[in-house]
């Protein structure tokens, strides 16, 4: 006995199984090359705020017996009007030959708007330093994600070779900016961090 299909309930599976698949392409589609990309990566060794209230902005002063952070900021932009899921990974590599270690840290962003310039940063304590390049760092990267997809990647010196997939990664030792003394400043220069669990 052959089963009649209902007319109407075969038009609403149809624009269902359509508009299904047009947001799917649409959504595959929304993201191009060069909507997300990096500007650049800033690297220095700098001394943490002071933020003592004997006098003076907050803040605005350096304590002099502090020793010298890692600080790895990045600059990035992006064409798409909001973004959640950016994700971008820290490479740091310290020591030379058989002491070589690299560092490895990640930070993700909710809430990004459209824009040329927004900012992201990890940071390394002093004694890390000392320990593992004895106050140097020799290079840096970057990596830029968005929903789990590569989008743009930097070397800090400039380097064609992909360094950072010749060693074995080292996590906990970069630090978001709430864990270091620039916590009080991170709101207003950072990117909002998706907090985890």
């Amino acid at each position: 006995m052959r089963t009649r299909t209902h007319p109407v309930r075969a038009l609403l599976a149809g624009t269902f199984f359509s508009f299904a698949f047009l947001s799917f392409a649409y959504g595959q589609a929304a993201v191009r090359p060069g909507d997300i990309k990096l500007n650049g990566i800033k690297q220095q060794l700098k001394r943490a705020p002071n933020y003592s209230s004997s006098g003076g902005e907050l803040g605005a002063e350096v304590a002099a017996a502090n020793k010298p952070w890692l600080s790895i900021e990045v600059d990035f932009g992006t064409d798409i009007e909001w973004a959640d899921d950016v994700q971008i990974k820290y490479f740091v590599l310290m020591g030379e030959g058989r002491e070589a270690k690299m560092f490895v840290g990640e930070a993700s962003h909710i809430n990004v708007a459209k824009g040329a310039h927004h900012y992201s940063a990890m940071f390394m304590h002093p004694s890390a330093i000392q320990r593992y390049g004895r106050g140097k760092v020799e290079a840096v990267a970057v990596q830029l994600y968005y929903q789990g997809r590569l989008m743009d990647q930097e070397s800090e010196p400039k380097s064609r070779a992909r360094w950072w997939e010749q060693f074995s990664p080292t996590t906990g030792y970069l630090l978001k900016p709430n864990d270091t003394p620039w916590a009080l400043k991170a709101f207003d220069r950072f990117e909002a961090y998706k907090s985890t669990p």
